[in-house]
């Protein structure tokens, strides 16, 4: 594979988390299964685009273990709000509900700004780390 396919390639991998993430309903999911699919299809390809597909991967995981922990901490929050609120017979659990999903759109927010990061220096050649990403796939 020349240069050029193998910058494309990794570029690709690293835009593709931020299109299922948005795309698809399930996006804390998709993002993993897409990138996931197309780096098993091109990591034998070249070093560059499985080295880059493991940084994109990485993040993308690391991305959904957070909406996921975001989720169900909100869930458990509000609860107990709307319990307390109950309670004393006040309804402000909604500021709750708020603050949580405001966190998942900042959550977002860094998966787009990352990942265009990331998909930039891939299409220079440059081999990009995300500054925040578990590192599962090795």
């Amino acid at each position: 594979m020349d240069q050029r396919d193998e910058r494309t390639w990794a570029t690709i991998l690293h835009l593709a988390g931020i299109a299922a993430f948005m795309l698809f309903k399930w996006g804390w999911a998709g993002n993993i299964i897409l990138v996931l699919v197309l780096w098993l299809l091109k990591r034998n390809d070249s070093a560059y685009i499985e080295q880059q597909g493991k940084e994109a991967l990485n993040f993308q995981i690391t991305i959904s273990l957070v909406s996921v922990v975001l989720i169900i901490i909100g869930f458990i929050t509000t609860g107990i709000l709307m319990l307390g609120a109950s309670m004393i017979g006040f309804s402000g659990a909604g500021f709750n509900v708020i603050g949580w999903m405001g966190l998942y759109g900042i959550l977002g927010i860094c998966n787009i700004v990352f990942s265009i990061i990331a998909a930039v220096s891939a299409s220079k050649g440059e081999n990009y780390r995300y500054p925040f990403a578990i590192r599962l796939v090795r």
